[in-house]
């Protein structure tokens, strides 16, 4: 058997995200699941110890019984390299649980980063062209401009993680006079792609997608 080892920024099992990659995968791979916040027991205690800080990057993410939180991106980089070390000995790749731009991770075998992934397919389908591109909160914006700054970007937000459809709207304010749309979230799901293709027409990169099927060519 192979093992994959995720890590997602948020507390595992990400039961609303790993069963779509587990699908993509041979039933030979293994996956085992660790969160950069496994350790803390509350919102509150991650609010208190990796909570935004004014005008700095930050990442949405879920915890262990549904609820999203906010982090400040700098101060989860240290609880997912530690989440990386416990498993690096029992896995043979691992798979980064988030879209967002991290700095390199130290690891004795490959990590999968889907902003890494989401950046080479974007360029190789559509290169300095003009994208859409999705994401959870406002307070993303700057920082999400700033990662797609090689492309004429049309950016907008809307949370997976709400029970309201948030995805639809912020799927209609990109529009149509777009050549692709990426879902720069891991949060985003299927469903919620086809309903972005159907909106703006063009064609649709989702992360988890991305993700498991980059997998499959690594094991």
């Amino acid at each position: 058997m192979t093992t994959l080892g995720f890590v997602t920024i948020g507390q595992a099992p990400r039961t609303d995200i790993t069963p779509d990659i587990v699908d993509m995968l041979p039933e030979w791979v293994d996956v085992v699941e660790a969160g950069a916040l496994d350790g803390f027991d509350s919102a509150d205690a991650v609010r208190d110890a990796v909570g935004p800080r004014e005008d700095e990057p930050v990442f949405v993410t879920r915890l262990r019984d549904s609820s999203t939180v906010t982090v400040d991106r700098a101060s989860v980089i240290d609880h997912v390299q530690a989440r990386i070390d416990e498993l690096a000995e029992s896995v043979s790749t691992i798979c980064i649980l988030c879209t967002g731009d991290f700095p390199a991770f130290d690891a004795d075998v490959p990590i999968l980063e889907p902003s890494d992934l989401l950046h080479a397919w974007t360029t190789s389908i559509v290169p300095g062209g003009r994208i859409g591109v999705l994401m959870p909160k406002e307070e993303q914006l700057n920082q999400t401009i700033e990662k797609w700054a090689e492309f004429d970007v049309v950016a907008a937000a809307g949370s997976p993680y709400t029970e309201e459809d948030e995805v639809g709207p912020a799927a209609e304010t990109i529009g149509t006079e777009i050549e692709l749309v990426v879902m720069d979230c891991m949060g985003y799901t299927p469903a919620m792609k086809a309903t972005v293709r159907e909106k703006t027409g063009a064609g649709v990169l989702l992360g988890r997608s991305v993700l498991g099927k980059t997998a499959t060519e690594v094991l």
